[in-house]
């Protein structure tokens, strides 16, 4: 039984699980975090469960009053984007064709990305789509590290740099559209992703992305104007394991350590 104890507490070192609920680091994280209670700034790391889950916000481009970042209510969208909001608000971002005209945030899912089977989600809001706002998932590689985008501009929706799945997810206008997108490490050599778009017009789509997810970066800019129709809004991010992985994983490591000590 000694022995037993002592490679289940190996499992946890070496592979940063737990054998019984099969889980790595995992949280959650929205706006109403106490971290934002002065507003959503440059260094800020906030956390509702999970600290330790994501790392702090990377803020670039904010220059009053053409280009911001805002913990703010979503009521200059459809009603549908209310279910956005955690405690009456959701980040929001926000530039203007004036200079600059680009804001980006940026972020790492701590402490190395994604492991095999874990799911990273989060969900966005968007009313006008002049200009340019999105998200981009980002790998490790050299260069450009964006492993999967998602763009809306030009009145589409428009996912780029994915393995498969790319191209418009259908370019039907509403104010009241709240998309869902998450992503889950399939492996060490990519995953699948998925967008779930509800409230005016419902829609799912799927795909896959090549590499491991490390970072996301948020923009948004070049708009007519600088109002909250404007403005790119997300909230609720999350990061869940995948037990029924992790199960298998410490499950195959605890047979083959028990077999080896029968033999």
């Amino acid at each position: 039984m000694k022995n037993i104890l002592l490679v289940l507490v190996f499992f946890v070192a070496a592979f940063g699980i737990s054998p019984v609920t099969g889980q790595v680091i995992v949280g959650t994280d929205n706006a109403s975090a106490s971290a934002y209670s002065a507003g959503w700034t440059n260094g800020s790391d906030g956390f509702i469960t999970g600290e330790g889950a994501f790392g702090q916000w990377f803020l670039v481009g904010a220059s009053a009053p053409n280009s911001g970042f805002v913990i703010s209510n979503v009521t200059t969208l459809g009603t549908p984007n209310t279910a956005l909001n955690s405690s009456g608000v959701s980040f929001g971002m926000f530039a203007s064709t004036n200079a600059p005209s680009y804001v980006d945030a940026y972020r790492f899912l701590d402490p190395s990305g994604l492991g095999a089977g874990q799911t990273f989600s989060f969900q966005m809001a968007v009313n006008f789509r002049n200009g340019n706002k999105g998200f981009d998932l980002r790998g490790d590689t050299a260069g450009d590290p964006t492993i999967f985008n998602f763009n809306i501009g030009g009145d589409d929706y428009v996912v780029n740099n994915a393995a498969t799945g790319n191209g418009s997810i259908g370019n039907t206008y509403s104010d009241d559209t709240l998309f869902t997108l998450a992503f889950t490490q399939t492996d060490l050599t990519g995953g699948t992703w998925s967008i779930t778009r509800s409230g005016g017009v419902s829609d799912f789509d799927t795909g896959t992305y090549l590499g491991v997810a490390r970072s996301f970066k948020l923009y948004a800019g070049g708009t007519d104007n600088v109002d909250g129709q404007n403005y790119l809004f997300v909230n609720n991010l999350e990061t869940v394991p995948e037990p029924s992985t992790y199960a298998l994983l410490v499950g195959a490591g605890l047979a083959g350590w028990l077999y080896r000590r029968r033999r």
